[in-house]
């Protein structure tokens, strides 16, 4: 029997992590510049914004971190 695992790799593998900002609408893995905190996902919208976990909204272009992404959809 295949050992099944040995062909899986890890989600975030087909991702790099990047200084450079998004620029287009999307959703992205986003961290913060000194990884203070677990990176996290966001929906970058069609005016460059997105929304923090705590609720408030920051443009792309006012960040400090890295990027990742964009992230595709899963297929059906």
């Amino acid at each position: 029997m295949a050992n099944l695992n040995s062909c899986e790799e890890p989600l975030m593998s087909m991702y790099r992590w990047s200084t450079d900002k998004p620029t287009q609408p999307g959703w992205y893995w986003f961290r913060g510049k000194a990884h203070e905190a677990d990176a996290f996902i966001v929906l970058i919208d069609e005016a460059g914004q997105f929304q923090w976990p705590d609720g408030g909204f920051q443009e792309v272009s006012l960040t400090r971190g890295e990027w990742a992404g964009p992230i595709q959809e899963p297929d059906e």
